[in-house]
């Protein structure tokens, strides 16, 4: 067994099935990766749909977490690589090749994978290629306080559980505490941005609801930033990705003025996240 695959859900009727579809059509050889699906007190009928794929191993875990959630499905695990996602994405057909590619180098421990957005409409796209060109600047930086992870897409070795223990069960978050352990652990080499390790957010299809999420990270600053001893992006680190993204892309002087708006609503939602959090 290479791979285990762990997918906690709660209530996530709703895409639940896309998702496992997506995992059992993935272009790596069936006997060489299981999926886990962690099953976290769900009352729809997203348990039913999990039951219905008997390829899939159905676990759960009653502790309410997603971190718990996901150490139950680490601890039942086989495979030497643990990848992670989430119930409402869907990783793309040669998601598990691109990311033993990306492990492919033994000082590697942890990859953070590529986010792509259940639209493709022009905006969408846009922010798409800025989020890809912000995880190519901060994990070049090999600046450890801006390093982060997020679970809807993440490689990590069994070695690193091994050596540093499963989630801390925090609310949310504990992704980005576990990235920030392992490079103090190991190095800032030692994770990685796998630019092609891709998966879609399927709860993700519009700018609101790109903005939306940007509000909530910016208010779960203050659940892990201490923690991790994280910090954000600086305005004028932002404006630096901003201008990378328009090399590398080659935007025309209108599409790029487009991008810096949706920027803006994306900076002040975060913004006022962070403050809505220091508040309560």
């Amino acid at each position: 067994m290479d791979v285990s695959i762990v997918v906690p859900f709660h209530n996530e009727e709703k895409h639940i099935e896309e998702c496992i579809q997506a995992l059992l059509s993935l272009d790596y050889p069936k006997d060489r990766y299981e999926v886990l699906m962690v099953d976290n007190n769900s009352t729809d009928r997203s348990v039913e749909i999990v039951e219905s794929y008997p390829e899939v191993q159905l676990l759960h875990e009653k502790k309410q977490g997603d971190f718990a959630a996901r150490n139950l499905g680490v601890a039942s695990s086989r495979g030497e690589i643990i990848a992670f996602t989430d119930s409402d994405t869907a990783p793309c057909p040669d998601w598990l090749n691109q990311a033993m590619d990306a492990m492919g180098n033994p000082e590697t421990v942890l990859v953070v994978g590529n986010l792509q957005f259940s639209s493709d409409s022009i905006s969408m796209k846009l922010l798409r290629d800025y989020e890809a060109e912000k995880n190519r600047f901060i994990f070049s930086s090999h600046d450890p306080e801006i390093y982060y992870g997020y679970t809807c897409n993440m490689i990590v070795r069994r070695s690193v559980f091994n050596q540093l223990g499963l989630f801390t069960e925090i609310y949310r978050n504990s992704d980005v505490v576990l990235v920030r352990r392992a490079v103090d652990a190991f190095s800032c080499d030692s994770v990685s941005y796998g630019e092609k390790v891709s998966v879609r957010r399927l709860e993700v299809a519009s700018v609101r609801d790109y903005v939306t999420k940007q509000h909530i990270y910016g208010r779960d600053l203050n659940r892990y930033g201490s923690i991790a001893h994280a910090r954000p992006l600086s305005a004028g680190e932002r404006l630096c990705v901003y201008r990378r993204a328009l090399r590398h892309y080659r935007y025309s002087p209108f599409v790029a003025i487009y991008l810096f708006a949706l920027l803006v609503l994306g900076v002040i939602s975060y913004e006022s996240g962070r403050l809505r959090g220091i508040r309560f």
